[in-house]
């Protein structure tokens, strides 16, 4: 399944995401360590999921969504397995 990091930006509104990502993704969504965005797994877009959080209008703030196409680094060791589930999914 399609996995899409959401990386937050400076705004006022921005801080209501991470309830919203919980609402809207129960069991699709991990939150990424030091508030460094979230990872959600959904059959969807990035164009729609922006939408589906009203991030597009601004509504509950500012965000760049992308499309997680490959991954490595150093992170919490569920974070792996989280991507690994889901991608796989």
């Amino acid at each position: 399944m399609p996995v899409f990091a959401i990386i937050p930006q400076p705004n006022p509104n921005t801080p209501k995401l991470g309830d919203l990502i919980a609402s809207k993704f129960p069991g699709e969504h991990t939150v990424l360590d030091g508030s460094a965005g979230w990872l959600v797994s959904a059959k969807s877009t990035a164009q729609e999921i922006s939408a589906n959080l009203g991030i597009t209008s601004g509504e509950h703030g500012a965000a760049i969504i992308v499309e997680v196409a490959s991954y490595f680094g150093r992170a919490n060791p569920n974070i792996w397995s989280w991507l690994k589930i889901k991608l796989e999914a």
